[in-house]
C-alpha cells in the first residue's frame, strides 16, 4: 500500500472544505408529460456502495422537498421550464468534508429529467485524502484533535495499529501494522490505509498532551471520523456512574477500569454505582465487566473535573437450555470455524470431546494442552498465562467471539466452568479477529 500523503488534503486547511468540486448529473429527457418533471436516484458510493433510502432531496429555489424510496429514487412534478438544481446533504457528509452533493438539469416543459445524485467512490475520495488509492479492506479514518478547552491541538502525533497474518506456502507470518498522521494548525488528522474489517487501537499524543487509547473498527465502511480529546495527564478528574442489567437492575460487584490500564480498576457497590479517581481528562474508553455478563466497552470524551457516565447497561451471556435430547450436534457457524482455524495448526485447540472426558474444568487443566502456557496460582484461584520470551504475560480472553479483555481469576473460573471448546492462542499465531493489541496472546473459549 502506497505511504500516505498530503498531496490534494485541501481539507486539511480548514477542517472541512468542497474536496471534489460539483458532481456531474446526466440529463436525459425520455419521455413526455403534461407538465416538466426532474426524478432520480441518490446513491452513496463511498460508505455502503447501495442507494440511500429514506433521504430528503431539496429542489433548490423551490422551497420543495422529497423523500427517497428503497431504491433511492426520488421525484418533483410540476417543475417550471428553465434550469434547475437538485441537493442532498446530511451530517455525514460534513463530518468527512464532503460538500452538499448538488446536481443541476435544464427543465422543458413535457419533459421527464433524469438524474443522479452520488457521493464520490472510495477511490476517489482516498485520491482526494490521501494522494493514492488502495484496496478494498483498507479505508480511511479522519478527525480532529482538541483540548479540553475546545482548542484545537497542533502537531499532535496520531496513530492506529493493528496486527494482520499473511498465510503464504509453507509459512505463517504475523505482522503489526500501523498508519500515523500529525495534526496541522487546525487539529486536523487523517490516517490512510486503516482496515475496514478489523478492529485497531487509536491513541493521539506528544510530549505533553495525549488522548486514551480507543478500539474501534471501521464496519467495512470506507471512511469514518473520530475526534478525540487530548490533555495532560496530570488535569485529571473524577468518573461516576452506574451498571445495570437487562431488567435496569444494578449489578454489584462488577468491575470498571480505564481500557488499556488495569490498574485503574473499580468495583460497584450493592446500588451499582461506582466512582474512579484521578482519570485524566480526554478522551477514554472504560470496560466494564460482570460474571455472567457480556463484557463492554463505552468511549466518553471527559471534559468536566467531575463527570457521570450515568447508566451502563451490559447484556447476559447468552444460555443454553437443554430442553430435548438429541443424538449429535448441529454444526453450527463457530464450530465449522473452529475445525478450520484447527486444521491449520496455528494454536492449541481444545475440543468439545476433550473438555466432556475432564471431571473438571479449569485454567490448569486447560494449560496442560498448551505447551507455553501455565495456569499461576492465586488467591482467587489459578490464572492463565503465555510465555513471552523469558518469562509470562497475561493474554486477552475472547468467549463466544466477543473481546473480554483482561479476566479477573474469579470470572475466569467461571469461564473455563462453561467452556465448551477453547482455542490458545500465541502472539504471532493469533488470527485477526482475535488480535490481542499487546504481542502477549489469545484465549478463545467457546461457552456451552
Amino acid at each position: 500500500m502506497p505511504a500516505p500523503t498530503r498531496r490534494g488534503l485541501a481539507l486539511r486547511v480548514a477542517g472541512r472544505v468542497a474536496l471534489l468540486g460539483a458532481l456531474a448529473a446526466s440529463v436525459v429527457p425520455v419521455g413526455l408529460s403534461a407538465q416538466g418533471t426532474v426524478r432520480g436516484t441518490l446513491f452513496d458510493s463511498l460508505r455502503t456502495s447501495r442507494p440511500v433510502a429514506g433521504a430528503v432531496v431539496v429542489l433548490l429555489g423551490a422551497n420543495r422537498r422529497a423523500t427517497t424510496d428503497q431504491r433511492g429514487r426520488f421525484e418533483f412534478a410540476d417543475v417550471p421550464e428553465g434550469a434547475a438544481r437538485v441537493a442532498y446533504w446530511a451530517p455525514w457528509l460534513d463530518s468527512l468534508a464532503l460538500p452538499a452533493i448538488e446536481v443541476g438539469a435544464s427543465v422543458r416543459t413535457g419533459a421527464i429529467v433524469d438524474v443522479r445524485l452520488g457521493s464520490p467512490s472510495r477511490a476517489t475520495y482516498q485520491r482526494a485524502v490521501c494522494g493514492a488509492t488502495f484496496g478494498t479492506t483498507d479505508g480511511i479514518l479522519l478527525g480532529e484533535v482538541r483540548g479540553v478547552d475546545g482548542g484545537p491541538l497542533a502537531g499532535v502525533a496520531v496513530g492506529a495499529r493493528w496486527h494482520e497474518t499473511l498465510i503464504g506456502a509453507g509459512q505463517v507470518e504475523r505482522r503489526q501494522r500501523a498508519a500515523l498522521d500529525t495534526t496541522n494548525a487546525s487539529g486536523f488528522y487523517a490516517l490512510c490505509g486503516v482496515p475496514t474489517d478489523a478492529e485497531f487501537a487509536l491513541v493521539a499524543g506528544n510530549d505533553s498532551v495525549a488522548s486514551g487509547e480507543i478500539v474501534l473498527g471501521l464496519d467495512a465502511t470506507g471512511a469514518m471520523r473520530r475526534d478525540l480529546i487530548a490533555g495532560p495527564w496530570t488535569d485529571v478528574g473524577r468518573v461516576s456512574g452506574r451498571l445495570i442489567g437487562p431488567d435496569s437492575l444494578p449489578l454489584a460487584g462488577a468491575t470498571v477500569a480505564i481500557a488499556g490500564d488495569t490498574s485503574r480498576l473499580t468495583r460497584t457497590d450493592a446500588a451499582g454505582r461506582f466512582v474512579l479517581l484521578n482519570v485524566p481528562r480526554r478522551s477514554t474508553q472504560f470496560v466494564a465487566r460482570a460474571i455472567g455478563f457480556q463484557p463492554a466497552l463505552r468511549s466518553r470524551d471527559l471534559l468536566e473535573v467531575e463527570s457521570d457516565l450515568e447508566d451502563l447497561m451490559l447484556e447476559k451471556v447468552p444460555q443454553e437450555l437443554s430442553t430435548v435430547t438429541v443424538t449429535g450436534e448441529p454444526l453450527t457457524g463457530s464450530r465449522l470455524q473452529f475445525d478450520a482455524r484447527a486444521a491449520k495448526g496455528l494454536g492449541s485447540f481444545i475440543s468439545d470431546s476433550a473438555l466432556a472426558r475432564m471431571p473438571i474444568v479449569n485454567s490448569t487443566l486447560i494449560a496442560t494442552f498448551a505447551p507455553r502456557s501455565i495456569a499461576q496460582q492465586t488467591r482467587q484461584g489459578p490464572m492463565l498465562m503465555l510465555r513471552r520470551g523469558a518469562g509470562y504475560c497475561r493474554p486477552r480472553f475472547f468467549v463466544d467471539g466477543y473481546d473480554n479483555g483482561n479476566l479477573s481469576a474469579e470470572e475466569e473460573g467461571s469461564l473455563m466452568a462453561r467452556a465448551k471448546r477453547v482455542e490458545i492462542y500465541t502472539a504471532n499465531f493469533a488470527p485477526p479477529q482475535f488480535n490481542d493489541f499487546d504481542g502477549c496472546g489469545a484465549v478463545v473459549v467457546w461457552t456451552k
